[in-house]
């Protein structure tokens, strides 16, 4: 029986031991991998702790240009955030040909976001193309906000884009971003100061090269720093700068009228030329769900009888968009119209022509 006991006893004792240790070595894996809700970016920089980011963006966002992998804007952050005892994790809300009405709408309908300390909003050139600067304000407010709202504790950067040729639409950028006391960081003045000529900085005059996004990391972590030094306060939400804001989203599959477009694998699909759709909505801002492939062809849209515009769908793969159409759209009932034009984009060098829409998009603005 003693010698039961005297085995029992250093035992017990070891156990304990073990559970007390393995509670310790969890404690401090949680906070070496940055769970911490309490601290702020530049608090957690300062203490050498995980930081956890979210890229909402386009093209550039995504690091499209790079040569490589690691040649992209945020792996080079990391490897820089690295070398001082910080590591960081990234999750991307990115697509390339993107304006800032798809990252809004896929970061809204996100079903799980994740844990964030720091947002990058990229988006501005292909917003130049598609819409007015004054709508691409509302866009990008209502995007920030949202940010905000999924990611409470996290500051927001801005990144006008070093190839925005737009004026108007870096102002916007600016405007918000300062309104909100948001950290912001505009590529164009540093591309220019560099000296070096635009196509050394870039693959194709827009999309930076490993060269060209290597400035995009340096200025990113230098500003980190010099906010962790201030100790700047985060973004936080104010009142609105803009007067209404897209709220919610709200998607419609019903055409009402149709000719020619049959329903195929989730998707109202034709390639005949003048087949239509046509679909009731409310909202003040419109967009559409369609796919993108190989063989997409083009189609025309119509509000309330008036032409629009013109969109492709080609793509050099099978992707589901989300496409801005319009906005700024009067209160009470609109038409759209969605027509197969026949024509087939340039870079579609298959022997068919075809459209696939899902649904409309309808965004509800807040006054």
């Amino acid at each position: 029986m003693k010698r039961t006991k005297r085995f029992i006893v250093p035992y017990t004792i070891a156990v304990i031991l073990i559970i007390v240790i393995s509670f310790f070595t969890l404690q401090k894996a949680n906070t070496t991998y940055g769970f911490d809700e309490t601290l702020t970016v530049y608090e957690k920089v300062r203490d050498h702790k995980t930081v956890r980011y979210t890229v909402i963006g386009d093209s550039i966002g995504r690091g499209s240009g790079a040569e490589t992998p690691g040649a992209r804007w945020f792996k080079i952050l990391e490897r820089k955030m690295q070398e001082r005892g910080i590591r960081m994790s990234g999750e991307y809300i990115v697509q390339s040909g993107a304006t800032a009405f798809e990252g809004l709408y896929r970061l809204s309908t996100l079903e799980k976001p994740g844990k964030s300390d720091l947002v990058f909003i990229v988006f501005g050139e292909n917003d130049r193309k598609y819409m007015a600067a004054n709508d691409f304000g509302i866009i990008y407010e209502s995007l920030f906000r949202k940010a905000k709202a999924f990611y409470p504790n996290a500051e927001i950067m801005a990144i006008t884009e070093s190839s925005l040729s737009s004026g108007d639409f870096a102002d916007e950028i600016e405007k918000i971003s300062t309104h909100y006391q948001a950290a912001h960081i505009d590529m164009r003045s540093v591309f220019k100061n560099t000296g070096i000529p635009p196509e050394d900085l870039t693959r194709d005059l827009v999309h930076p090269n490993g060269r060209g996004y290597q400035l995009y990391a340096d200025t990113i972590y230098r500003q980190l720093l010099i906010n962790t030094k201030k100790e700047k306060e985060i973004a936080a939400i104010i009142e609105p700068f803009n007067g209404h804001l897209i709220e919610t989203f709200r998607t419609v599959s019903s055409f009402q009228t149709k000719e020619g477009f049959i329903w195929k694998n989730g998707y109202m699909t034709s390639e005949r030329k003048g087949s239509y759709l046509e679909s009731e909505f409310e909202g003040n801002i419109l967009g559409v769900k369609l796919l993108r492939s190989p063989n997409g062809g083009e189609v025309k849209v119509y509000i309330d009888g008036e032409f629009v515009t013109a969109i492709s769908t080609w793509w050099p793969f099978h992707r589901e968009r989300q496409l801005y159409l319009a906005s700024s759209l009067s209160e009470g009932k609109h038409t759209v119209r969605f027509e197969v034009s026949g024509n087939k984009p340039r870079h579609n060098t298959t022997g068919s022509s075809v459209i696939r829409i899902s649904s409309i998009i309808e965004g509800i603005a807040e006054y």
